[in-house]
């Protein structure tokens, strides 16, 4: 919605925004020419000219393009939609900061457990988080998305502080839970939130749910809550259908039921708001 609404604004009422919003690190590119450049000298275009550059990409087969692998900062995407201040005239926060999205109705909503990606490589996860890694995820976390600021120190002690479980910190897999906990709130739930109380400062119709729930699958984690994308089958009525090769789950009656209801808050929302 965000990137074709202002090319075609009779075309959109409403919103439903999914596990992550304009706000997220990694929902715009802001790095663009770097990323196209370090692609480019993988399949010899690297020409300084950025028009010859372009004309030689876009020569390129596209199956020698998509097989490159393209390192981008953590937290962030290497390719994605960027301000060209035609499709998306400016900062996603200043759009929404002047109101710009103001006569739309939105719903938006984030996941139990968003950030189960960034923790489930970490080793020995299955069996929680020790000490060590939860530290060293967490420096690593604020040296990626803060960088090197005065202060560091601080502020990676503060969230240490704030995502300890002290009832309960020499507990490994508490601590496993608190880390998915950070990068859940950081990478979805802070941005999810500021978006809706930026639209909601307008008067404008905002709507925000929480989804707990997640399908019985082998390729998950036991110990892993609704992760991101775990919404999506119930979105589309796949339980009703049964497994797929995408949606691989034990799916019961009250999957089944959950779909129903799911699919009947959207559809009332698309209807009437």
């Amino acid at each position: 919605m965000d990137v074709c609404v202002f090319l075609f604004p009779d075309l959109f009422q409403k919103a439903i925004i999914q596990s992550g919003t304009a706000l997220s690190s990694w929902a715009v590119n802001y790095q663009p020419a770097k990323y196209t450049r370090m692609l480019a000298e993988k399949v010899g275009c690297n020409m300084l000219d950025t028009i010859d550059l372009v004309e030689c990409l876009q020569n390129k087969n596209y199956k020698e393009l998509i097989e490159q692998y393209i390192t981008q900062a953590k937290y962030h995407i290497a390719f994605g939609p960027v301000i060209d201040g035609d499709v998306i005239p400016d900062d996603p926060q200043i759009l929404m900061e002047q109101g710009e999205f103001l006569n739309y109705d939105i719903m938006l909503g984030v996941n139990q457990g968003e950030g189960f990606k960034f923790v489930d490589g970490i080793v020995d996860s299955e069996d929680g988080v020790s000490a060590n890694d939860f530290d060293f995820a967490v420096s690593d976390f604020v040296d990626h998305l803060y960088g090197y600021p005065e202060g560091k120190d601080t502020l990676r002690e503060t969230i240490k502080f704030m995502y300890t479980d002290w009832a309960d910190k020499e507990n490994p897999e508490t601590r496993r839970k608190t880390l998915v906990a950070l990068f859940t709130d950081h990478q979805w739930v802070a941005p999810a939130v500021a978006t809706a109380d930026l639209h909601a400062q307008y008067g404008s119709p905002t709507y925000f749910y929480a989804f707990y729930h997640h399908c019985q699958s082998e390729m998950k984690p036991s110990w892993a809550d609704s992760a991101h994308g775990d919404e999506v089958p119930y979105v589309f009525g796949i339980p009703m259908i049964g497994p797929t090769d995408l949606f691989n789950c034990n799916f019961s009656k009250n999957d089944v039921m959950l779909s129903a209801v799911v699919m009947t808050y959207w559809t009332n929302f698309a209807k009437t708001g």
